[in-house]
């Protein structure tokens, strides 16, 4: 896979699921350092345990963009 986004930090909301788990599995193959954030802990945490294994740099947030 190409490196086009290294040297990149990239947030991702809603990344735990869906859309924003393919595009976090994705860029990190890609190069780029990622942000997660979404409300589930253990999922976070498994989700940048599993991009950090594939050699990717990850790190989860705790977040709820529901609540101001």
């Amino acid at each position: 896979m190409s490196a086009r986004f290294a040297e990149k930090v990239i947030l991702i909301t809603g990344a735990t699921s869906g859309m924003g788990r393919a595009v976090a599995e994705r860029i990190t193959a890609e190069g780029a350092k990622v942000v997660l954030a979404a409300r589930g802990q253990e999922v976070g945490d498994a989700l940048a345990a599993d991009l950090r294994a594939a050699r990717g740099e990850a790190t989860f947030v705790p977040t709820d963009v529901t609540v101001g």
